[in-house]
């Protein structure tokens, strides 16, 4: 629900699990590491090829670029001491407007 609606579908994950802060939620005090965010991050990869999303490049850069950018924001925001903001919206991520790739 969370990818969802960051790629612009329905605001499920706002509407039935509180948005960002519930989201926020899930990392702070957890102290992911480097190597923890990128498993996950390879996880989250194989996951899409394995439901098969679309394989195209522009799709592909745009949400291995979300992922890798929500990872990194995650794991700073799950340190010891860490302060993020405690309200903010679910971001919105898009690919450009490049035509689709045509093989």
């Amino acid at each position: 629900m969370w990818l969802g609606e960051v790629f612009g579908g329905p605001a499920r994950y706002t509407g039935e699990r509180g948005g960002y802060p519930h989201m926020l939620a899930h990392h702070l005090g957890k102290a992911i590491s480097e190597p923890q965010r990128r498993r996950w991050v390879s996880l989250l990869m194989d996951a899409a090829d394995e439901v098969g999303l679309p394989d195209d490049p522009e799709f592909r850069a745009a949400f291995s670029g979300y992922v890798e950018w929500g990872t990194r924001i995650a794991r700073t925001n799950s340190q010891p001491g860490a302060t993020p903001p405690r309200q903010a919206p679910v971001p919105r991520w898009g690919w450009g407007v490049a035509p689709p790739y045509q093989p």
